[in-house]
């Protein structure tokens, strides 16, 4: 070691520990001195750049600009021997400049002035996932390099996107950093109708997190209701399917509209239902007015899809157990349908309890059967529910639905030819009787 070098024949500074952290790595993250006294022996043979990286990648600038250590950061900048990239890359893809905009203290700035007035393109350099330093300072809710970047600097944070097609304002959402948000509206005057890859506006996100206040701000911002994504879903179908009820509350109040409908013509009761949230199906149903059924010719019907499956469809698809309830009790309370919820049909003559079955889900067929359901109706393809559960290979379900008589089509068919046959034979000796009396 008093030559300079380690057993392995590298600098003491250069060598790293089981995690490929090394002592200049330490020293970086926050020993102005010692950092110092590694820079000084650093030999023109020392490969820095290429043996000072941990198994994550990261080199020396990055620990001091994840410990926001000005001195450290200016030591290494100013090192030419030490010939380390201001914008190098980790496994992640992030460079020191995504590090130090996490960084919530106040000389956090001061690093971020650093590296970016070193070379201003690492500003929008990418990490692995298309996010840029830009969107990291406002997922870290880093207002102050924000304003560095874009008053200072005088970069246009709105018009940077990721992969998604994501602004720096959609991710403030998604973070749920309200003054963030409330500066990049006043400053970039962002354009309310953006969409990212998947069709979702600010409000899509803001509603797919639940949260309400950030609703509110961009709703009194002039955010639309009843924008929708590319599967032609409104704020409050995501809202709902996540079980946001005080952002499905608020939404109404704002005055979204409850029968909305998206691509499959389902309003947001069937995304409460498909996302099993059975509170939030509960409010709406119950407290909020959403409809769950409507009127058809006079005639009191559960409202129905584009494949004219029902609510109870829809939970039962989904598997959950709590939503069926939910729309049992409150047929009951109401009592005013043409026929029963459990024994309404869609397009291909399947009742709730056949899709309960091919998918699987005993708990759900249980609450059905319960619920009044029927184990012999028959779909179009002349099916029973023990059928599809034989099909899918659902032994357990279809172990019960036998015990409880179900049968299949085929012993359905010839039950009712011995029934019909039974009665015509009696109807048959009745006319005799009554032949031979006159």
């Amino acid at each position: 070691l008093q030559s300079g070098k380690s057993p392995h024949g590298l600098a003491p500074f250069l060598v790293a520990d089981k995690d490929g952290v090394t002592p200049i790595h330490i020293a970086a993250a926050g020993n102005g001195k010692i950092l110092q006294m590694f820079i000084d022996a650093v030999c023109p043979t020392d490969d820095v750049f290429g043996l000072a990286q941990d198994k994550r990648g990261r080199g020396p600038l990055h620990y001091a600009a994840s410990k926001a250590s000005v001195e450290s950061v200016k030591l290494i900048l100013d090192s030419p021997s030490l010939g380390l990239p201001v914008d190098a890359k980790d496994a992640s893809g992030l460079t020191p400049l995504m590090c130090a905009v996490g960084v919530p203290f106040a000389q956090g700035v001061d690093v971020c002035r650093l590296l970016a007035r070193r070379k201003e393109m690492s500003i929008s350099a990418r990490n692995r996932n298309g996010l840029s330093a830009i969107h990291l300072a406002a997922i870290a809710n880093n207002l102050p390099v924000l304003k560095l970047f874009a008053e200072e600097m005088g970069k246009s944070v709105e018009e940077i996107k990721d992969r998604e097609n994501r602004s720096c304002l959609m991710w403030a959402v998604c973070a749920g950093n309200v003054e963030v948000i409330e500066y990049l509206v006043r400053k970039t005057s962002p354009d309310r109708q953006a969409r990212d890859n998947h069709g979702f506006t600010a409000l899509h996100l803001a509603a797919m997190v639940g949260n309400e206040n950030i609703c509110k701000v961009l709703v009194r911002q002039g955010w639309n209701l009843s924008e929708r994504d590319k599967l032609d879903n409104t704020p409050l179908h995501l809202a709902a399917g996540r079980g946001h009820t005080d952002v499905v509350r608020f939404l109404v109040t704002a005055g979204a509209n409850m029968n909305e409908k998206d691509a499959m013509d389902r309003t947001p009761v069937y995304w409460a239902c498909f996302g099993g949230q059975a509170h939030t199906l509960y409010c709406m149903i119950k407290e909020l007015g959403f409809e769950w059924r409507t009127v058809d010719k006079h005639r009191r019907v559960p409202i129905t899809d584009a494949l004219g499956q029902t609510p109870l469809h829809a939970s039962a698809f989904a598997g959950f157990t709590a939503c069926i309830n939910v729309l049992l009790n409150i047929e009951a309370e109401d009592d005013c349908l043409i026929s029963p919820l459990t024994g309404w049909k869609d397009k291909h003559g399947e009742t709730a309890l056949h899709v309960a079955c091919t998918r699987g889900k005993m708990d759900c067929v249980l609450a059905l059967l319960k619920g009044g359901a029927a184990p012999n109706a028959v779909n179009d393809a002349k099916k029973t529910c023990l059928q599809c559960a034989i099909d899918n290979k659902h032994s357990n379900i279809a172990e019960y639905l036998r015990s409880q008589g179900a049968l299949v089509f085929t012993e359905l068919s010839e039950t009712a030819a011995r029934v019909i046959q039974s009665w015509w034979r009696t109807v048959t000796i009745r006319r005799r009787l009554r032949q031979i009396r006159i």
